[in-house]
């Protein structure tokens, strides 16, 4: 089984994401719908918990980039997390942080479905 670090770290910070209404109000709507509202006690431990599974999608990334060599996937990828990390450190600004989380989930999301079609393609489907 291969472990797709990029994957597990971009939907998983998008859900750490949404457990934290103040520092991410709008997925936080998410978050309730889904239950997890109900963790707003633990918002600072959730907080970074995001980032360390965002630091973690982009190693994911890194190693993706080992494997497939598409230059320009690794650097949507690190340029969704500078935005997030951008957005939380340097500008304060939540429209960059979402940006950033989405170009994160859209990076994986590319790679997984580029890896799928080669898979297909190899076995003659």
């Amino acid at each position: 089984m291969r472990i797709h670090l990029e994957k597990i770290g971009s939907m998983g910070a998008v859900i750490a994401a949404a457990a934290c209404p103040i520092c991410f109000p709008k997925l936080a709507l998410l978050g309730a719908v889904f239950g997890l509202g109900a963790l707003g006690a633990y918002e600072t431990q959730l907080l970074i918990g995001a980032q360390a599974l965002i630091a973690l999608a982009l190693a994911g990334h890194v190693v993706a980039y080992w494997q497939h060599r598409k230059r320009w996937l690794l650097a949507v990828a690190i340029l969704g997390a500078a935005a997030v990390f951008g957005g939380l450190y340097l500008q304060y600004s939540e429209p960059l942080i979402y940006a950033g989380l989405a170009v994160l989930v859209a990076a994986s999301a590319t790679d997984f479905w580029s890896r799928m079609r080669g898979r297909r393609l190899a076995r003659g489907s």
